[in-house]
Formats: structure tokens, C-alpha cells, sequence
């Protein structure tokens, strides 16, 4: 084996400077020995305040170098393949999570668990049948899950995503756009009508800017209205203030999440979230 293959950073290196290769191999233990859990960001209704699902976000607490951020280990493992293996386990254990909060709060077929994927999930073999097996092993209702994917991944394997959303929208999930409204306008407009989606997000940097920058209220105003007249949902992103929530649900934007509402929550946070008839209904009056 090389000798630099043998060489550990020490528990103090920033994340960003651990060489990848050593990285990946921490992150394949961290699979392994249960370093990693998700957090649960609410997918709040803009006009009752009531939580209509979570976003799931992967987090790594290494035993040794704490807390290292998804926007260094994500690529990682995207780029070594591993995030296929983890993003199984990140749908496993989101369908786990919302079996264990029925238990506690009772069945409701309109919370919904949105797990991100990658273009390396789509493009395993076993993607799909992984996934139905999961949901097949569970009382969990198909509608109950949603994918999340990027644009991006659209753009770069069209055929191949088509035929995979177009099969798991067949069997009742939800598919949905994240990071909408970047880029070219006819771009994730033509989206919509090429792909069967059945939400878009619309990115935090253009949320933050619809109540300063014209074009950005002007942009998530027309998104709004395409969405709607192709019976497509619309979630805003990163909704930080008050005056941003109320002038998404002026504007006809039905859901919305971002730390305004909460950051993302542990499990054990979420029965008593729920248990709320109304649990952000304050915020938005």
C-alpha cells in the first residue's frame, strides 16, 4: 500500500483539508458504526401554519472530529459512489421515522417524508427496486414519500430521469425539483412540462430577494402562476422573516420552509411539533 494510503489526519484537520480518499473511508465507517442521523426540517402550509411534511437532511457526528458539514461530505461520497449506499440508508430511515411519530400521533396520509437524491441513485440498477422494496415493507402510503432531486440532474441525464420519475410517479410518490429558479428561466420552466414532477422548491437566493429585487418577486410570481396552472406545488426555500412568508402566501405560494419557521430538528423533537393542532399558525398572522 502506498504510505501516504496509511497516513490519518489528525482528529483536529479541518474536514475541507482530510484528503478525499481518507474521508470517504471514515464516512464508509460512519455508515457502519451509526455516526449518522437525519434531521427534520418542517414543510410548513403558508396560510394555516400546519406542518404538511419534512425535509430529511443526512448528518455526520464523527466520534473524533465532531460535527462535519454536509457540504463536505456529500460531495465526497457522490464522488466515490458511497452516496448511493447512504441515501438507501436515508430513505430506510425516514419511513422508520414517520412509522415511529404515527405511533405517538396517529396515522395522517398528508405527512410526508422528502428525502434527497443524487444522480448516482438514479443511475444504480437497483434504485428502483430498492425503493419500492422499502416502501412495500412498511405501512407507509407511496404518497407519503417524496424525492427530491436537482435540476441539474435533469439537464444532464434527461432520458434516464425521465423513465425513472416517470415510473416512480406511476406508483403514487412524489417527485420534486430542488434549487428551482437558477439558471435559465426556459430551462426549469421547460421542466415542468417535460418531467413528471409534481413540486418544485424555489431556491433560497431567490427567496431572500423577492422583497428588495423586483426581478425576483417577478420570477417567483411567475413560477407560482406556471406551477399552478400544471396543478404543480410550490414550496419557497430558506424563508428567513416574517414579511417573507406573508407576501409568498399573497402571492399564492401554499408551502414553505427555512429557519424562520425552526432549523431542522432532531426525531425526538417532532411528536411534539405535531401534536400542535397549529404549530406555526403565530407566526404567519
Amino acid at each position: 500500500m502506498n504510505p501516504e494510503e496509511k497516513a490519518v489526519s489528525p482528529p483536529d484537520t479541518p474536514p475541507d483539508q482530510i484528503p478525499e480518499r481518507e474521508l470517504a473511508s471514515e464516512f464508509q465507517q460512519a455508515m457502519l458504526g451509526h455516526q449518522l442521523s437525519l434531521y427534520y426540517q418542517p414543510i410548513v402550509h403558508l396560510k394555516t401554519g400546519l406542518v404538511a411534511g419534512f425535509e430529511t437532511l443526512m448528518r455526520w457526528n464523527h466520534p473524533e472530529r465532531g460535527f462535519i458539514s454536509p457540504g463536505i461530505f456529500i460531495p465526497v461520497a457522490e464522488h466515490t459512489g458511497l452516496i448511493v449506499e447512504a441515501s438507501k440508508w436515508a430513505l430506510k430511515e425516514a419511513i422508520r421515522a414517520l412509522k415511529r411519530l404515527e405511533s405517538h400521533v396517529g396515522h395522517n396520509e398528508h405527512i410526508y417524508m422528502s428525502v434527497n437524491f443524487s444522480p448516482s441513485d438514479l443511475a444504480d440498477e437497483s434504485f428502483l427496486d430498492e425503493m419500492y422494496n422499502v416502501i412495500s415493507a412498511s405501512d407507509v402510503r407511496p404518497i407519503q414519500v417524496q424525492l427530491e432531486i436537482t435540476g441539474e440532474l435533469l439537464k444532464n441525464q434527461r432520458e434516464n430521469s425521465k423513465a425513472i420519475l416517470g415510473l416512480c410517479r406511476k406508483t403514487g410518490l412524489k417527485i420534486a425539483i430542488d434549487d428551482y429558479g437558477l439558471g435559465d428561466p426556459n430551462v426549469f420552466f421547460k421542466h415542468m412540462d417535460d418531467f413528471p414532477i409534481s413540486t418544485v422548491k424555489i431556491d433560497h437566493l431567490v427567496i431572500k430577494d423577492i422583497l428588495t429585487v423586483p426581478k425576483a418577486y417577478e420570477l417567483v410570481k411567475t413560477i407560482i402562476a406556471e406551477a399552478k396552472a400544471r396543478n404543480i406545488e410550490v414550496i419557497a426555500e430558506g424563508i428567513e422573516h416574517k414579511e417573507e412568508a406573508l407576501k409568498l402566501g399573497e402571492m399564492g405560494c401554499r408551502f414553505g420552509q427555512g429557519y424562520y419557521f425552526t432549523k431542522p430538528l432532531p426525531e425526538r423533537e417532532l411528536t411534539t411539533l405535531l401534536l400542535q393542532i397549529s404549530a406555526f399558525n403565530e407566526l404567519l398572522k
